[in-house]
């Protein structure tokens, strides 16, 4: 009877284990979604990744509340971005990694670094950060309930990663 009892609680840690994982999982999807919409140009779908209460905290580029106002603002993103270049193109390919998830219960939080490049018509700027976000899950479904970045630096991609020393 004893390894009966050991069997129902090594199945019960073993599900445990796999629903945590399977969280993780998801969370890893979401964070990589985000980009992946950037990437193919479908910014306004990036707003269907929050919750209703979510915010953003994109530093210089603005704080924005709610899910309508984030959609709106990705959606208008390239604008804005493209302020930096009036009548220039701009395209935005952003490269998230190194993601770690924390999960405890229907909440979580990650942090991830990134790589991005901007593209203008004549020039182009190598931005890399760090986002730290917070995540709910709503209806079986995980989504962003924060996302604050902390921006390492924006940088024109002709001068690369150099210091320049005073004379």
């Amino acid at each position: 009877m004893p390894q009966n009892l050991d069997l129902a609680e090594d199945i019960k840690r073993l599900a445990e284990r796999l629903s945590r994982l399977e969280d993780i999982r998801k969370l890893n999807t979401l964070r990589h979604d985000l980009p992946r919409h950037i990437n193919n140009g479908d910014w306004a779908r990036v707003g269907d990744l929050f919750s209703v209460g979510a915010t953003v905290d994109y530093a210089h580029l603005g704080q924005i509340s709610g899910r309508d106002e984030i959609r709106k603002y990705f959606a208008n993103l390239p604008d804005v971005i493209g302020q930096d270049k009036p009548g220039s193109r701009v395209s935005v390919k952003q490269f998230v990694h190194g993601h770690e998830v924390e999960v405890l219960g229907d909440r979580a939080s990650g942090v991830s670094f990134f790589e991005e490049r901007v593209v203008f018509d004549d020039e182009s700027f190598m931005v890399a950060g760090r986002f730290d976000d917070r995540y709910v899950r709503e209806a079986g479904r995980w989504l962003f309930e924060s996302i604050a970045l902390d921006l390492y630096w924006v940088l024109p991609h002709s001068e690369g990663l150099t210091r320049k020393e005073n004379a």
